[in-house]
Order: structure tokens, then C-alpha cells, then sequence
């Protein structure tokens, strides 16, 4: 009994934080270790690596900066493990009207691994890398410079 409700509550939170996310709220900064590790496919503004809390929230003002309105709808969440080390799997579609008023969508996924309560990775796995690569070339030939900007990656 103990686990299903521990899994419960992993996904109840993580299915939060994703509409957290789609409102422009970067909350789950809060629930992640200091060295977290991060990867995001793809070139330029969004592709690379971090390995700091503090780099993540660089990222993730980033992203809203350049794909602002950004939506996600949870499709999945699969948890597996105890508290001391949980594997949660989260399916996604997503959506963002670019200032050119094209539409950017994607499916993809993210990994998340958890030690007791707080995330210690999460990697994010895309159906369609070129789409978000295109979106950004678009977002910048709209004006938004940061788009194209050096990947935001820890040393």
C-alpha cells in the first residue's frame, strides 16, 4: 500500500509541475539538488548540458523567454522505486505560438530521477529535435536575439 500511494503522489506532483510550467512558472526549481543534471537535445539556445540548479534556472527563464506561452498536456506518468531513488518517465505534447504566429509543437518525453524528493536529473527526449531547432530560428528572425544565443551549459 505504502508504494502505490508514493506513486500516486510522485505523479499527482509531477502532473503539477508540468501545469506549473505551461502557466510560465519555473516553481520546480524548488524540488530540484544543487548539482542537478539536465540535458535538452538540439543546437544553439536550448541543446546542451547542465549540471547546477542554478544553470537549470538560467535555462528555463530562457526558455520562456523565447517560446513564451508555452504549454504542455501530460499524456503519461510512470513512476517506479522508493523515495530514497525513483524513475518517474513523463510523456508530453507541447504548443507555443512564435511571434510570427506560427505554431510550434512537439511530443516528446522526460526522464526524472529522484533522490529522497528531489530531483537529481531530468532529461528531456523530443520526437522531433528540428522542430524546436526551426522554432528558434524563427523566434530570432522575429527579433528575440536570444534565441540564438550560446546553449546555456555548466562548465
Amino acid at each position: 500500500m505504502e508504494t502505490v500511494m508514493y506513486r500516486w503522489f510522485v505523479r499527482r506532483n509531477v502532473r503539477a509541475a508540468f501545469a506549473a510550467l505551461s502557466r510560465g512558472e519555473i516553481s520546480l526549481i524548488d524540488n530540484m539538488a544543487l548539482d542537478v543534471h539536465h540535458t535538452f537535445p538540439g543546437r544553439g539556445a536550448l541543446g546542451g548540458k547542465r549540471t547546477s540548479r542554478e544553470d537549470v534556472t538560467a535555462w528555463l527563464s530562457r526558455l520562456y523567454r523565447v517560446l513564451p506561452g508555452l504549454e504542455f498536456q501530460v499524456r503519461a506518468v510512470a513512476v517506479d522505486g522508493w523515495p530514497w531513488h525513483t524513475t518517474v518517465g513523463v510523456e508530453w505534447a507541447n504548443e507555443a505560438t512564435l511571434p510570427d504566429g506560427s505554431t510550434y509543437t512537439n511530443i516528446g518525453s522526460h526522464i526524472l530521477t529522484l533522490r529522497n524528493g528531489k530531483i537529481v536529473a531530468f532529461h528531456a527526449y523530443l520526437n522531433d529535435v528540428q522542430a524546436i531547432d526551426d522554432a528558434l530560428d524563427r523566434v530570432a528572425a522575429n527579433g528575440v536575439d536570444e534565441a540564438t544565443a550560446p546553449a546555456i551549459n555548466s562548465a
